[in-house]
């Protein structure tokens, strides 16, 4: 993708829905991601991160600042802002990278089941934990109220739901700044 994500983002990104086509990532490339991005982020912010605060948004229960785009895909760094489980229609493949705390993933066969709370698939990411998804999954997220990660998508959604205000991106970004700061300082999911 770029130099701020592990290159196996792209092959994430990349892949269809069959399958057969799930691509094969060794454990080294999957691993010891989240200290060198960590740090990387931190970077960023300290420089400006582009199109922040006029293009953070808040989408699906999460504040979103924008961290780069790539080839047309999106990155952006995500911040729960709240704690319920939201729903999140997924309309372009997806992948999110856990930095801090945890996200909770519900996935749903029918949107009968996801309307009455019947998820087929649960499972909760901590940080240095990844996954994918495709267009039209049908699932919903929690994250820990310390939560932060990278979604990066293969196509940004053209709108976002809403803009940050200057006073909300301000108090969205020291939180995130915190949170990398706490990684870094820890040392965590350094090379192994």
């Amino acid at each position: 993708m770029d130099a701020l994500l592990p290159a196996f983002v792209d092959r994430l990104l990349d892949q269809v829905r069959d399958p057969s086509d799930i691509p094969e990532i060794p454990v080294a490339n999957a691993t010891g991601w989240l200290l060198p991005l960590a740090t990387r982020l931190l970077s960023l912010m300290e420089h400006g991160m582009p199109g922040a605060p006029s293009g953070a948004f808040m989408a699906h229960g999460f504040a979103h600042l924008p961290l780069s785009a790539h080839d047309g895909r999106g990155s952006f760094l995500r911040l729960a802002y709240g704690s319920v489980m939201t729903t999140w229609p997924i309309v372009s493949t997806s992948v999110v990278l856990t930095v801090a705390g945890t996200l909770d993933l519900e996935m749903y066969q029918w949107p009968e089941d996801l309307q009455a709370g019947r998820p087929q698939y649960v499972r909760s990411f901590a940080p240095e934990q990844v996954f994918a998804a495709h267009p039209g999954t049908l699932c919903a997220l929690q994250s820990s109220a310390g939560g932060v990660q990278v979604l990066t998508v293969a196509q940004p959604e053209a709108v976002p739901t809403g803009a940050l205000t200057f006073n909300e991106h301000a108090a969205v970004a020291q939180r995130a700044r915190r949170a990398l700061e706490d990684v870094v300082g820890a040392g965590v999911g350094g090379a192994r």
